[in-house]
């Protein structure tokens, strides 16, 4: 009973964790669901689209190439390079997920985006790796996704040009919120801004995708060979793991 019991309170948290992020899903998710239509995309399709591909990036090129009449092998390689980026994250996370069993570590990397990723990490820095939370955090944001893209299809019939909304600077700017609390040191902000840079510079000589993995390689080079002295192992006791409950 106290088990379960802890465990709703950490998937509450999860939720309450990835509130303000949903929001931004919804929104996007809209935006998708509007030019997936416009691409010849049934309403249902859309949404299938998203329950089982969930990958924003992907989705989006995805559909301007069906809209171009592209290949199937084109989508899937530009699907491919543009979450080359996936298995950076994947190599960050590993320390926190050891402690799942294959399966759950399987099942979760569907639910891994920048924001999930970038949620829960900030929160293993505190507190151990909790099954119920990365749920909370993973299923929340999957749901607003799946929505969004629901409420894009239904909308797009009076919306023909969702880019004359404005809204693209949101996204970057939820990017910019999400980094921030990342930046605890000196070294984390100057890798911030030079692999930033080299992204931006690479993005004008590679395809859609590899600029990504080249910064993310730097990135991760000069946390290998400099590790950050501030960062601390995250603290695996049940002490934490119920406080970090009882935070909800």
């Amino acid at each position: 009973m106290n088990r379960a019991k802890s465990s709703l309170s950490l998937f509450r948290v999860g939720f309450w964790d990835a509130l303000p992020i949903t929001a931004s899903y919804i929104l996007f998710g809209a935006i998708f669901g509007m030019m997936a239509l416009q691409a010849g995309l049934t309403s249902w399709e859309s949404v299938a689209m998203s329950i089982f591909v969930y990958s924003g990036a992907a989705q989006f090129s995805a559909i301007s190439m069906l809209a171009e009449n592209a290949g199937m092998w084109a989508i899937l390689i530009t699907t491919v390079l543009l979450n080359t980026r996936h298995f950076l994250m994947g190599l960050s996370l590993s320390p926190y997920y050891q402690r799942f069993s294959f399966g759950q570590v399987t099942g979760l990397a569907f639910y891994m985006t920048d924001e999930q990723y970038a949620v829960t990490l900030n929160r293993f820095r505190h507190y151990p790796s909790q099954l119920p939370y990365i749920l909370g955090v993973s299923l929340s944001l999957h749901a607003a996704w799946v929505f969004g893209t629901w409420i894009g299809t239904v909308a797009g019939q009076w919306i023909p040009d969702p880019a004359s909304l404005g809204l693209g600077f949101s996204f970057t700017a939820m990017f910019l919120a999400l980094a921030y609390y990342q930046l605890t040191s000196w070294l984390r902000i100057l890798t911030f801004i030079l692999c930033g840079a080299l992204a931006v510079y690479l993005s004008l000589l590679l395809p859609n995708g590899l600029h990504l993995l080249i910064a993310g390689l730097v990135a991760f080079g000069v946390g290998y060979l400099l590790p950050d002295q501030k960062a601390t192992a995250p603290p695996h006791s049940d002490d934490a793991a119920a406080k970090g409950g009882e935070s909800a």
